[in-house]
């Protein structure tokens, strides 16, 4: 093959890059910046934001402390079940898309673990949105090598400093959110779906890039 033609037989093979030429590359590299961020915020306040109203929360259900113990020990072992299948669901259906399924999850989550009623409904729902953090997480440095193999150190640091905030803005503001909402702790926890929601937007164009 010519150098010609292994150039664009490169092209064709990097992100992003389709015959539009350079335009479709730097739309798609914007929202994969775009995503990377929300996504990274989102990874910690499903959990940061339940400590800050764990008190509430098992007065509302009822819970027992075992349980609400037992409700402290499902992000790890989450994180152990969940995010060994990361790497084979991108194989098989492109890091992308697992990401914007993640984000979905959380949100489902969020959404409805709130007003389930119940303790063990509470803990499903949870389930959900730490299963959908746990497949992110492990994908995050995955889609930021492929992205950005020239910017690893700057984006890993972008991408960390936004799941710090995150993680410290669920647990600073939930209390003063959920006063402000009227002082349901539903609501308090609720909220943050509509962070989550926010996160799914820049990855469905490039799942159906992708597709396309």
């Amino acid at each position: 093959m010519s150098p010609t033609g292994r150039g664009a037989a490169a092209a064709a093979n990097t992100p992003g890059t389709t015959s539009a030429g350079g335009g479709t590359r730097a739309w798609a590299t914007r929202l994969v910046v775009v995503g990377i961020v929300l996504a990274a915020v989102n990874l910690r306040p499903a959990i940061t934001s339940l400590g800050a109203l764990l008190e509430e929360v098992r007065d509302g259900l009822g819970m027992s402390g075992s349980v609400a113990g037992l409700l402290t020990s499902v992000p790890p072992l989450c994180f152990a079940v969940f995010g060994v299948t990361a790497p084979r669901l991108a194989r098989r259906f492109g890091p992308a898309a697992v990401v914007c399924a993640g984000m979905a999850a959380i949100t489902a989550g969020l959404l409805v673990r709130p007003y389930v009623g119940t303790t063990a409904g509470f803990l499903a729902a949870s389930a959900l949105a730490l299963m959908g953090i746990a497949v992110s997480n492990v994908l995050m440095p995955v889609i930021v090598k492929q992205w950005f193999p020239d910017r690893v150190g700057s984006m890993t640091g972008l991408y960390s400093m936004a799941l710090a905030l995150g993680t410290s803005l669920a647990a600073a503001v939930t209390v003063p959110l959920t006063d402000a909402l009227g002082g349901s702790w539903r609501s308090g926890l609720a909220v943050w779906a509509a962070v989550a929601a926010a996160a799914v937007l820049p990855w469905l164009p490039l799942v159906r890039h992708r597709a396309g």
